[in-house]
């Protein structure tokens, strides 16, 4: 019996192997480091945390003006929204009058903002969100930026990176709240839209407390740990391709 000679896999085989590797591998780098219940680009911590606000001009739901760094000495908890939000913002806001109450008392043991992004918001529209939450106005504010420069340097300054939707009021931007320490440096960000009580408590403590080296490295590891990511992925992507030309190799010697 003539014995059969082994026949070689195709050149487009072994691309449709690696281009179905890769794929795959780029969907889990996505999915591994996209931020939990959050739309839009997450912000880069690696450029934030650490890093003071900028002392822009505010105006809270009872017409007042002031500028951010008059609420130092305690901790802030920024919850970023837009007043005509339907989806996201409020589940957020529920969900932080819940945990709020039972973390501290908001003006005493810390201040929360419930910051609109959206440029068109006016003073009716942040009257009308804090009415709706039922906020009280002080320790917790719904706040405006005085001038949309203000709020696009504030904005800048968390990397909080949103987009209008054509032909709506309605945006996409990542879901979260950024605590900020009492000398008004960017020190955790919190994700998602319903929030843990123990996580915020975590959040709370870590604001307060020093300066921690892993602030001034965190953009680091990011970059160091994606890659050696790729490189794990890559590897696994190149052997899983080999196995395959085995695996079709050996068929074809015993069809």
């Amino acid at each position: 019996m003539k014995e059969k000679k082994p026949q070689k896999l195709s050149e487009g085989s072994v691309v449709r192997h690696l281009n179905g590797g890769l794929l795959a591998l780029l969907f889990f780098i996505l999915v591994a480091f996209s931020k939990e219940a959050s739309t839009g680009i997450p912000p880069n911590e690696g450029r934030t945390l650490g890093k003071e606000l900028p002392n822009i001009t505010l105006v809270d739901s009872k017409g007042r003006e002031f500028n951010l760094h008059t609420l130092r000495g305690k901790p802030i908890i920024l919850s970023p929204i837009y007043t005509h939000c339907t989806s996201a913002c409020p589940i957020i806001t529920d969900s932080l009058k819940k945990v709020i109450p039972v973390i501290g008392k908001p003006g005493e043991d810390f201040w929360v903002l419930s910051l609109t992004f959206d440029p068109l918001d006016v003073q009716e529209d942040i009257v009308a969100f804090q009415e709706k939450y039922g906020l009280d106005g002080e320790g917790w504010k719904v706040v405006r930026a005085k001038t949309k420069e203000d709020l696009f340097r504030l904005m800048d300054a968390i990397d909080f990176r949103f987009m209008s939707i054509p032909k709506t009021r309605d945006f996409i931007h990542p879901n979260l709240v950024v605590f900020i320490s009492p000398n008004m440096k960017v020190k955790k960000y919190v994700y998602g839209v319903v929030f843990d009580i123990k996580e915020m408590v975590k959040a709370l403590k870590y604001s307060m407390d020093g300066r921690n080296l892993l602030e001034d490295f965190r953009g680091f590891l990011f970059f160091f740990g994606l890659v050696g990511l790729s490189f794990s992925g890559l590897y696994l992507v190149i052997t899983s391709a080999r196995l395959l030309h085995k695996r079709e190799t050996s068929r074809n010697l015993h069809s």
